[in-house]
């Protein structure tokens, strides 16, 4: 039974119980679904208990280490996405240049087109970024064996 040491030191007196490998195996995977171990179930129910606290789940290793290789591919697309945040300001910081050079308009219009391009792609970059961070979110509860 999962709990503080003096609750470890108190449960000294042992039953065990007899059970088919199916009525063991129905017994563990329910203290699995609810985190408990499997005499914490058992006493709970033949107590007519509530049951106690729920542990910690246990950590998938695996699940844990793509959550941090997914952290790191985040981490450098967020620092791509700050680079790229300039491009459509020194666009824009052309267009007023020109505007007070009195450029010809056709060359203002592409530019400005451009910059516009480049803005609506920055967008789609940041919402793809988005994504990833819901992605990464999920891969992290479940490597702490949480439920999402």
């Amino acid at each position: 039974m999962s709990g503080s040491g003096s609750q470890k030191r108190k449960t000294t007196a042992r039953i065990a119980v007899n059970c088919t490998p199916e009525q063991k195996a129905k017994i563990v995977a329910r203290a699995g679904e609810v985190g408990l171990s499997p005499s914490a179930i058992c006493l709970a129910m033949m107590l007519d208990a509530p049951l106690p606290h729920h542990r910690n789940p246990a950590i998938n290793d695996q699940a844990l280490m793509h959550a941090v290789a997914a952290h790191a591919k985040l981490a450098d697309a967020i620092r791509e996405l700050i680079a790229a945040l300039g491009k459509p300001g020194s666009n824009l910081n052309q267009v007023a240049y020109m505007l007070n050079a009195n450029t010809a308009p056709t060359r203002i219009i592409n530019i400005t087109e451009s910059a516009i391009a480049d803005h609506v792609e920055f967008i789609a970059e940041c919402r793809r970024t988005l994504e990833t961070v819901y992605e990464l979110r999920t891969m992290t509860m479940e490597a702490w064996g949480l439920k999402h």
